[in-house]
């Protein structure tokens, strides 16, 4: 029995490996396209003369939000990527008997 939950944490710690490096990745096309139409409209409500302040905040939010994301991805798929190893060297070790 033992056998089987490794190979059941063998394969949630390979869906944890590539959910981070899925992570890395930036947003798709649509994505971009979709927070490009909010901006403009977000921006039409804004006086013309904060502008200028409200979009470097608008970007500085952005950037500070896709390094956490990048960070979050590196984390996890450490985390995914150690398990995996674990499990695939218990299994090895195992089996080699």
């Amino acid at each position: 029995m033992r056998v089987y939950f490794s190979y059941a944490r063998l394969f949630i710690a390979a869906w944890l490996f590539l959910g981070g490096v899925s992570l890395l990745f930036g947003p798709s096309a649509a994505a971009v396209a979709r927070d490009a139409r909010w901006r403009e409209r977000q921006l039409q409500t804004v006086p013309a003369d904060q502008q200028t302040k409200w979009v470097e905040d608008r970007d500085l939010e952005d950037a500070n939000s896709q390094v956490y994301l990048r960070v979050c991805g590196v984390l996890i798929g450490g985390f995914g990527f150690a398990a995996a190893l674990r499990e695939t060297a218990y299994l090895g070790g195992r089996y080699g008997r």
